[in-house]
């Protein structure tokens, strides 16, 4: 979807040979040449075909051109990474509007997420809700990165396996609790690539819950369990008064992460641990 243009490198100008520089791509420029690559150019560039009718057939003819082999690239990849056997009839009119989405999908990256949207629903039909194809439509290829970052970051404890994304930890005074302010340990997600402005983005597109939340008070001595990615723990707290604040996956949110699959982020892991390991007995990998 984002096409990019190559940038001259700056040109030290001879006065003694009388040579100049190139002139940078002007914005005109590339409006003419978007606009050729998308058949409406005619009244700036004067040239094609001459009437009306003729022009806005070639136009659809391309569009429908690229709408075509956008689709078969889509469908060779998950047909590429699919067991036949282990694959299901799609509802006709999910499957309608899954294409007409997806014509319209040209980014390579991009049209590899939209074959696992399809992998999914042909292994388990009914698994992808319009909605979250729907968000899909309007996301960029760079809000679904920052969407994927923070997949990364994502965790689950206790017997909700909602991701999460961690934000604090707070920790009641254990003698004074009444007394002294309890401590907050925040956990600052912008060192690890998701900056407040990009979770503003993704609370905006509606894959994160708008309200952050706070886990109840974990009960001391009781084993929580607590996975981040393809890693289990068990977490026992070592004193009272100890909880989480979070942001919480939407439920689009959480049908498009389990499509992203797991990465773990090394960093991010061993600073959580750390951070565990003073207020938590941590057992597990």
């Amino acid at each position: 979807m984002d096409g990019q243009s190559e940038t001259a490198l700056p040109t030290t100008i001879d006065s003694s040979k009388q040579q100049k520089a190139k002139p940078k791509s002007s914005p005109t420029g590339i409006i003419s040449k978007t606009a050729k690559e998308l058949g409406v150019d005619y009244l700036i560039s004067k040239e094609g075909l001459p009437t009306l009718k003729e022009r806005h057939a070639q136009r659809l003819a391309q569009q429908q051109h690229t709408q075509q082999e956008n689709l078969e690239k889509i469908f060779k990849l998950t047909f590429d990474s699919s067991q036949p056997d282990k694959t299901k009839d799609i509802d006709p009119d999910w499957l309608s509007h899954f294409m007409a989405i997806a014509s319209n999908i040209r980014n390579n990256a991009m049209q590899h997420l939209w074959s696992r949207i399809l992998k999914q629903e042909f292994i388990s039909p009914g698994s992808v809700s319009l909605k979250t194809l729907d968000t899909l439509r309007s996301m960029t290829h760079r809000e679904a990165q920052v969407f994927h970052r923070a997949c990364t970051l994502a965790c689950h404890f206790g017997n909700d396996r909602s991701k999460k994304l961690l934000t604090a930890l707070k920790a009641k005074h254990p003698l004074l609790p009444r007394l002294l302010a309890p401590k907050i340990h925040k956990i600052n997600l912008g060192h690890f690539s998701l900056p407040y402005s990009d979770m503003l983005i993704l609370l905006e597109l509606g894959l994160v819950l708008k309200s952050e939340l706070e886990s109840g008070e974990l009960a001391a001595g009781i084993a929580l369990p607590f996975s981040y990615q393809n890693h289990t723990y068990q977490l026992t707290p070592n004193q009272k008064g100890l909880s989480f604040t979070y942001y919480r996956l939407s439920p689009t949110g959480q049908e498009i992460a389990e499509l992203l699959g797991s990465k773990v982020h090394e960093p991010f892991r061993e600073t959580i641990l750390e951070l565990l390991a003073s207020y938590f007995i941590v057992e597990g990998e």
